[in-house]
């Protein structure tokens, strides 16, 4: 099970708990009261495709998770082994428009390299159905190519994109 060490973000219509390595472990949408979306918290092994949204720093050696001084802004620092850093920031908005207060079911997770260039790895594998049910899609094909062309780019079966990859991808300071 997943350390119970959670950072908690969200805008009062859903909320999402997101662990020290920037990974949201628990999240239901559209609502509290909802079938979790990301549900890896109730899971032993994170890597067994439980529902989660990971934001991976190869060769992480290190985070720090904290809140912007008085917001439910969430940000987590993560350090690799050759010193390269990124900052994960997660909140759900609210803001009031016309007299009311708008609570959007968005989940904003910005990156943002603050040292060196590090090379991240973004991972979302939402289930349903508490973890047993991955997201099916009407207009995917099902062949066996597909099949293995999602198994290898982490996602259910779905027609094959150029854009998917298996490489990890760096980041560098825009300037």
């Amino acid at each position: 099970m997943s350390s119970l060490n959670l950072g908690v973000i969200g805008n009062c219509t859903f909320g999402a708990l997101v662990d020290d390595a920037a990974r949201i472990v628990w999240c239901c949408l559209p609502r509290f009261d909802a079938d979790p979306v990301f549900c890896s918290l109730i899971d032993d092994d994170v890597n067994a495709g439980a529902g989660f949204f990971a934001i991976e720093l190869l060769g992480a050696a290190g985070s720090v998770q904290r809140y912007r001084a008085n917001t439910a802004i969430l940000e987590t620092e993560m350090v690799d082994v050759a010193g390269n850093r990124i900052v994960v920031t997660d909140f759900a908005p609210r803001f009031q428009t016309r007299g009311r207060t708008f609570r959007p079911t968005t989940l904003v997770r910005r990156i943002r390299p603050s040292r060196g260039s590090p090379r991240i790895r973004i991972r979302v594998r939402p289930r349903f159905n508490y973890g047993a049910r991955a997201p099916e899609s009407p207009m995917a094909p099902t062949t066996s190519a597909t099949r293995t062309r999602a198994r290898r780019c982490g996602s259910t079966p779905m027609p094959p994109s150029p854009t998917c990859s298996t490489r990890p991808r760096s980041c560098s300071r825009s300037r």
